[in-house]
């Protein structure tokens, strides 16, 4: 085998054996990251319309460049299915993240009722998840 093949084999090789102790390692990073990670504002209500309401709470820190915030909401404070979610991008250079979630197609004075929390792409928790059920309603 000539020496640049044996060399890409080589390089080759090693990616193969270390991609599974990356990903692990990421993996332990963002556990890490979610169980530091905790609302410090809200979630409030920052504004509401007839059919529409914006969800705003701030967490102590953003754990991936681009993460999700989204809140569970529902007429019902027993049944939080429906979801509404925001692409958040996170400024690395403050030590917190602002995240707000508008909630669309919801019914003119109605009492809706909401969690939130904040998920990597995946849909991995990553922590900053409310523990009380909060509540707004649409003009």
């Amino acid at each position: 085998m000539s020496r640049p093949l044996l060399s890409l084999a080589i390089t080759v090789w090693v990616s193969i054996l270390t991609f599974p102790i990356q990903a692990v390692s990421r993996q332990r990073v963002a556990a890490e990251i979610a169980g530091h990670m905790q609302i410090i504002k809200g979630p409030d209500l920052e504004s509401a319309t007839d059919k529409s309401a914006i969800i705003r709470w701030t967490t102590n820190t953003g754990s991936t460049r681009i993460e999700h915030s989204v809140v569970h909401y529902g007429t019902d404070p027993k049944d939080l299915s429906r979801r509404a979610e925001s692409l958040n991008r996170w400024n690395q250079n403050l030590p917190y993240m602002i995240h707000r979630v508008s909630v669309m197609n919801l019914t003119p004075r109605t009492t809706y009722y909401f969690k939130v929390e904040s998920v990597r792409g995946d849909g991995t928790p990553l922590g900053g998840s409310s523990r009380t059920i909060s509540q707004f309603t649409t003009r």
